[in-house]
């Protein structure tokens, strides 16, 4: 059986730089995630913010969450805005 947890804790174990990212467009309204435990990461990484309007862009965590439900590929992660 596969463990619930809340949508924040679930981001909390992403990669160095993906997690970052995520936790800061991290919405707790966005599909009402703030108490929505899930019972994956592929999941949270859906339901955890709008894609398209993140900087990352919506092909990046497209491809995150690829990685997540099927093991493909990270993207490389973009450059920091200065």
């Amino acid at each position: 059986m596969t463990e619930e947890k809340e949508i924040r804790e679930w981001l909390e174990t992403l990669p160095d730089g993906y997690r970052e990212r995520a936790l800061r467009n991290f919405d707790p309204s966005y599909y009402n995630a703030e108490y929505h435990s899930i019972g994956g990461l592929s999941d949270s990484i859906l339901e955890a913010f709008y894609w398209g309007g993140s900087p990352e862009g919506h092909e990046f965590w497209e491809a995150v969450y690829g990685w997540a439900y099927e093991g493909s590929e990270l993207p490389p992660l973009p450059e920091e805005e200065k």
